[in-house]
């Protein structure tokens, strides 16, 4: 909102649809544009791999002593 775009933010996937239609109204008859977040699953998707969450391994001996 701070930017002058409305904000929907969906955690289940059955929303999704209405948030869709909202957003649509919201641009259609209002003129607003609309984000819509959408988080309904928990998978981890790139950049964010589940590997590069975990702790670097060192293959180089130069760099052995770095954590």
């Amino acid at each position: 909102r701070a930017m002058g775009a409305e904000g929907i933010t969906v955690d289940r996937l059955e929303d999704v649809g209405p948030a869709l239609k909202k957003a649509i109204d919201l641009q259609m008859t209002e003129g607003k544009t609309c984000i819509l977040e959408i988080m309904c699953t928990r998978e981890l998707g790139d950049p964010f791999r589940r590997d590069a969450l975990k702790k670097p391994v060192r293959l180089l001996e130069k760099y052995q002593d770095y954590v």
